[in-house]
């Protein structure tokens, strides 16, 4: 099995993703402040669908757009990563 990687600091752990890190995904994510320079905000079914993602990606690279948890708390407070950019080809440019 891959070691994830999940950096931490004195007050800040980047970890996996856990089944209670989706409501207050969910909560951020439905937040016009906290979605302001985002492209839409997501419904509960695109919320999850994110999570799920990330938490894949994670588990097959070792490293992606972790949960971000406050240490003190032990509570999530957003999300904070790494991703591979998407590159749009010449095909796709075309149409």
């Amino acid at each position: 099995m891959i070691e994830i990687i999940e950096p931490k600091t004195e007050r800040l752990q980047l970890r996996q993703w856990a089944a209670s890190d989706r409501e207050p995904l969910f909560a951020m994510s439905t937040d016009p402040q906290v979605m302001k320079y985002f492209p839409v905000i997501l419904s509960r079914s695109e919320s999850d669908t994110l999570a799920e993602k990330c938490e894949t990606r994670i588990a097959e690279r070792r490293w992606g757009v972790w949960a971000a948890e406050l240490l003190d708390i032990r509570e999530f407070i957003g999300v904070l990563g790494l991703n591979i950019p998407r590159v749009a080809d010449k095909e796709s440019e075309a149409r």
